[in-house]
């Protein structure tokens, strides 16, 4: 069984908090209940104006450690809480979630394993207020370790990159310095994580535990609904694919590059239904102009990107559509 004496590994628990006051202290208490307690944990405060900051004091708990900073974004945020790290291992759990008793006994138990030979490990986790498990979402993956190789099929690929979430990952916490940390670069709020992640899929061995052992809560996060409205972002490994292909084997760039290409495409197609036809363009020419290896639905792409600017009053015609026909159907029963 794994401890929490001074000599055994260690964990630094990492928490960006940026107006999410209502939920903190949930999150934290469930950082105190772990079976495996951490040795530390650090909340970054990102420039919040609401009550956060001092529900974490309230805690008075000597072994949290707040420390504020301007408002950055998460991904910065992140990156303060990993520089200041002392843990052997750094696990990143967001103010408006929170983790099972198990998480972390569980979690470091495979990386611990010196048979498994990993870096980072990933566990499922429950999607509030569904309680929906995520693999149920996207699919079965199976337990155990993975490493990409130049053969690795796309569709696994993206069966991970559905599965593996920020507050349900803990990772070595000097692989996480070497590969960079969370993209920062700019205020980013969506895709920071997963630029991250990309770089640790393509050069590390991983863990997956599918079963579920955190709560994403989605009715309290501020990004769960970002596809669906017109501020969706363009998330960085899209804008910057570069970096990415830089930091990958050259065995393996071939590969990266198809499945940046797939991400893309997804990323078009978004931006296509939200009626934003020139984003959407400029994605399209850059990834397919300089021989991003990808050609299934490219005409069917296109033909959306040309549709873009009547897609969002005919998906809001289509709505109200189907208000009607559910009022009718209802008036027809009583």
């Amino acid at each position: 069984m794994l401890g929490s004496s001074s000599t055994e590994p260690t964990v630094s628990v990492v928490i960006p908090l940026y107006n999410k006051g209502k939920y903190v202290e949930r999150a934290l208490t469930s950082v105190l209940a772990q079976t495996y307690q951490p040795f530390e944990i650090i909340v970054i405060d990102d420039g919040s104006t609401d009550d956060g900051p001092e529900n974490v004091l309230k805690l008075n708990d000597p072994g949290i450690i707040l420390i504020r900073q301007e408002n950055r974004g998460p991904g910065a945020a992140r990156n303060t809480g990993l520089a200041m790290a002392k843990g052997k291992y750094v696990s990143f759990l967001d103010a408006d979630d929170e983790w099972l008793p198990s998480f972390l006994e569980t979690g470091l138990l495979l990386l611990e394993d010196d048979k498994a030979k990993i870096s980072a490990v990933w566990t499922g986790y429950y999607r509030s207020p569904s309680m929906e498990k995520n693999t149920d979402l996207y699919g079965e993956l199976k337990n155990g370790v993975y490493e990409i190789n130049s053969k690795t099929a796309i569709k696994l690929i993206q069966q991970i990159i559905n599965l593996i979430w920020t507050c349900t990952a803990i990772i070595k916490t000097d692989i996480a310095k070497k590969w960079s940390g969370f993209f920062d670069r700019y205020k980013c709020l969506m895709g920071e994580d997963k630029y991250l992640f990309l770089k640790l899929l393509f050069n590390e061995r991983i863990g997956i535990i599918s079963e579920p052992h955190g709560i994403y809560h989605t009715e309290a996060s501020d990004l769960c609904s970002n596809s669906q409205n017109r501020y969706f972002e363009i998330p960085p490994y899209i804008l910057h694919p570069e970096d990415l292909i830089a930091s990958c084997p050259q065995s393996k760039k071939h590969l990266k590059k198809r499945l940046l290409a797939v991400l893309a495409i997804e990323i078009v197609e978004i931006l296509a239904k939200l009626g934003r036809a020139k984003e959407a363009q400029e994605i399209f020419d850059r990834f397919f102009d300089i021989g991003y290896p990808y050609s299934k639905g490219l005409f069917r792409v296109s033909l959306l990107i040309k549709l873009a600017p009547i897609l969002p009053t005919a998906r809001w015609f289509w709505h109200y559509i189907k208000l009607m026909l559910q009022w009718q159907n209802r008036q027809t029963l009583k």
